[in-house]
């Protein structure tokens, strides 16, 4: 049972491990968003801007609501972050 949790710990974290990701948490902290409004704030084209948001969904991080053909998402828990703002303040206090 312990395992589980570090494995999943460590999937989370995984997740976390590329900026892009980190950027598009940052966003929809502030609003739900579609990709194309992502893909203009981000200056990155739709496929990678779908990846990551692929990596975020299958690690329970991001949601998603259909209106009409348009995908909107959204954090499935603001806490999130917490732990990115927290991690941000150790390297700004290194500096």
């Amino acid at each position: 049972m312990e395992a589980d949790v570090y494995t999943e710990a460590a999937e989370y974290f995984k997740a976390l491990s590329h900026p892009t990701r980190i950027k598009i948490i940052e966003l929809l902290s502030k609003k739900e968003m579609c990709v194309c409004q992502m893909m203009a704030a981000l200056n990155l084209d739709q496929s990678h801007v779908s990846r990551h948001l692929m990596v975020l969904r299958a690690n329970k991080m991001v949601k998603t609501r259909r209106e009409g053909t348009i995908i909107y998402y959204s954090l499935t828990d603001k806490n999130i972050t917490n732990i990115i703002d927290e991690v941000k303040n150790v390297f700004s206090v290194k500096k």
